[in-house]
């Protein structure tokens, strides 16, 4: 078996640099107008704050891969509720394109636990919590999340 942190570097040289774009998948889940949020653990982004969210793996369903991205990061039992929006997140580097991601993101329900259970940072997550709407603005977010978030009109109308 391979070791999960190796696995990551690998991972991170693959989506690195890329020969095409990856697709991504990100989950909004909103508490009491708060929305749930991770610290990135790795790149890109690392360090700053988003929504839980991860790549999609060959052959699982996109549905799928939003419940299993909140559940590792988060300890959430989610259900997909609707689409929230799709994303282009393209960074370059010195003059080459260093990521590109089609980012497709769900709203979901929280579908076991207390409803006000904490999260539980795990896997690519630093730290999560729920944010206040009009606090949004106060985190270092990631700019395909505020791109999303001015979309929706959360937090940034």
């Amino acid at each position: 078996m391979v070791d999960k942190e190796l696995k990551k570097v690998f991972d991170h040289h693959h989506y690195h640099y890329p020969e095409h774009p990856h697709l991504g998948v990100g989950v909004l889940l909103i508490r009491d107008n708060k929305l749930l949020l991770i610290k990135r653990k790795y790149d890109p982004d690392a360090g700053y704050w988003s929504i839980p969210g991860g790549h999609m793996e060959l052959g699982e369903k996109i549905q799928h891969t939003a419940i299993r991205e909140a559940f590792e990061e988060t300890g959430f039992k989610t259900k997909v509720t609707k689409l929230a929006g799709i994303i282009d997140k393209i960074m370059h580097k010195e003059g080459k394109i260093e990521y590109h991601y089609v980012l497709i993101n769900y709203f979901v329900e929280q579908i076991e636990g207390k409803p006000d259970q904490p999260p539980k940072a795990a896997d690519d997550a630093l730290d999560a919590k729920f944010v206040n709407f009009d606090e949004l603005e106060n985190y270092k977010l990631t700019v395909s999340l505020i791109d999303l978030l001015k979309e929706l009109k959360i937090g940034f109308e």
